[in-house]
């Protein structure tokens, strides 16, 4: 099937206004599960390994004792001994970052189930979320073996950039020259990055639908991003979103300015010498502004989250060369045009005169007075 990126997107909000229970719902259900597993992993963790009681020494000492972090680190080694502030270190830090993510991952194979269903008009519930659970060992084998490829791409281009910033450090005496060289360099990283991965984008989408999990799901995930230029398309597909990103960081760098200012201010001038300090002040109003503005974008988010979730849904059916719009089309009315017979409704939809009956549109088998079918939904207005 011909891939047309905006209609693709149109079709992702129509699925969304017709799916019951909301997509916003559901996300946020989903952000609920992960939030909880991981405050939950973490918890657990420290408490076994005595990171908790690390932390707690560690600002003891740094932030009321007003100590060197340097010397800090120095008394908790002494206090606890090495090995035993290394295992609570790795076990209560990195082991349980390793396990929180693979817990998130887990969960958003679910949510791609979700959203994949939701985008095929399937009208999927909150148990979507859990489908994946009676394959747990296979699902989490293959999110890892992905999340592996990931970081080794990452290593390697990661090397790759360092080295080139290494030869341009030595070889440029134009400082100006040498900064446009070394932002170019790292753009060209983070696309080549972003590049090699979206091989691994269908994965998710792979394992629910198709049932494969390990190298399997991965194989497959790659055969699909390599035809036709599929990657590419991705590509665009993702970056297509960037304006809603932009907008959310505009609004952040927006409510944080009056902190910034305030102490920059405070920092160059010191503070002011009547009342409370006009730098005080606005510190204060900007951590406001930015309570504000992380609840106004959280929920905002609840919203783009299944939009961009369920675009992806309809790429992987797209190039796949599945017609993922329900023959019914999504809520009232059929999704191959207006002339088409409605379910249930009684009357086709004409658009000039029919035969025996006069000139005119509206429906040809009784005295209900005509309708116009639902606009077509606006794009985004950077496509």
């Amino acid at each position: 099937m011909e891939y047309h990126r905006a209609q693709l997107k149109r079709k992702a909000r129509q699925a969304m206004k017709y799916q019951r229970p909301r997509p916003m719902l559901v996300t946020l259900l989903f952000t609920i599960i992960v939030s909880i597993g991981t405050q939950v992993v973490n918890g657990i963790l420290r408490a076994a390994s005595g990171g908790n009681d690390v932390t707690g020494m560690y600002a003891e000492l740094v932030v009321r004792q007003q100590r060197d972090p340097l010397a800090a680190i120095q008394y908790m080694v002494v206090y606890f001994g090495p090995q035993r502030l290394a295992l609570a270190l790795f076990v209560g830090f990195v082991l349980a970052a390793l396990i929180a993510t693979l817990w998130a991952d887990f969960m958003r194979t679910g949510y791609h189930k979700f959203c994949l269903a939701m985008v095929r008009g399937e009208q999927p519930q909150t148990d979507a979320l859990f489908g994946h659970f009676p394959r747990w060992g296979g699902v989490l084998f293959t999110k890892l073996l992905a999340g592996v490829f990931r970081a080794l791409w990452g290593l390697l281009l990661g090397a790759a950039m360092f080295g080139l910033i290494f030869i341009t450090i030595l070889l440029l005496d134009s400082p100006v020259m040498g900064m446009i060289l070394i932002l170019a360099i790292y753009i060209a990283y983070a696309v080549g990055l972003a590049w090699v991965t979206l091989r691994y984008a269908m994965v998710d989408f792979v394992i629910v639908d198709q049932g494969l999990t390990g190298m399997d799901a991965i194989w497959e995930s790659k055969r699909l991003m390599r035809e036709n230029g599929n990657t590419g398309r991705l590509f665009v597909l993702e970056l297509s979103f960037i304006g809603w990103h932009l907008l959310e960081a505009g609004i952040i760098i927006a409510c944080a300015m009056p902190m910034l200012l305030s102490a920059v201010r405070m920092g160059a001038y010191g503070p002011s010498a009547a009342g409370i300090p006009i730098e005080t002040f606005g510190i204060l109003a900007g951590l406001g502004l930015l309570l504000v503005a992380w609840l106004i974008l959280a929920i905002f988010n609840l919203w783009l989250t299944p939009y961009i979730t369920g675009a992806k849904a309809l790429f992987y059916d797209c190039i796949r060369g599945v017609d993922s719009t329900p023959a019914g089309g999504y809520g009232w009315g059929p999704s191959g045009g207006w002339g088409q017979r409605q379910s249930g409704s009684g009357y086709n939809w004409t658009s000039g005169p029919t035969s025996g009956t006069g000139v005119g549109s509206g429906p040809r088998d009784g005295g209900d007075p005509p309708q116009q079918p639902p606009k077509s939904p606006k794009d985004d207005p950077w496509d």
